[in-house]
């Protein structure tokens, strides 16, 4: 358990009640434990979804590491485009009801440009415009 503790940076944290962790750190909590249970396939639900910009950037970064070091399959659900562009290795783009699949986007290796490249990296860009471009008229 101390090691997922620390995979998720809550060391330090151990003897914390629930009331004295912030909404960031029982996220973590979260993680840690979905980890500890050592599936081959983790369903990440909005997971960043309560947290604030700052939170929500350190934590995506975090998952890229833990996708990086574990032999894992993270299905990750989000309403943010960007966010799925930057966390995920294959984006479903999903349709209103009856929810169906539109397509399906793999994204090339820009990861390997470093975590603070991949927001400037223009992969990125034209996949999140081609995202909203695909979904604008199922919103309006």
């Amino acid at each position: 358990a101390q090691n997922y503790i620390e995979e998720v940076g809550l060391q330090g944290f151990e003897n914390s009640f629930p009331h004295e962790l912030s909404g960031g750190m029982r996220q973590r909590v979260g993680l840690a434990r979905a980890l500890a249970v050592d599936a081959d396939v983790l369903l990440m639900d909005e997971p960043f979804s309560a947290v604030d910009e700052q939170t929500r950037r350190k934590f995506q970064e975090d998952l890229l590491q833990l996708v990086a070091n574990k032999n894992k399959t993270f299905i990750f659900v989000t309403h943010s485009i960007e966010e799925a562009v930057y966390v995920s290795d294959q984006i479903a783009i999903l349709l209103p009801r009856p929810s169906r699949v539109l397509e399906i986007i793999r994204p090339s290796n820009f990861r390997a440009k470093g975590v603070d490249a991949i927001r400037r990296d223009p992969e990125y860009l034209d996949i999140v415009d081609n995202i909203w471009n695909s979904l604008r008229s199922y919103v309006e």
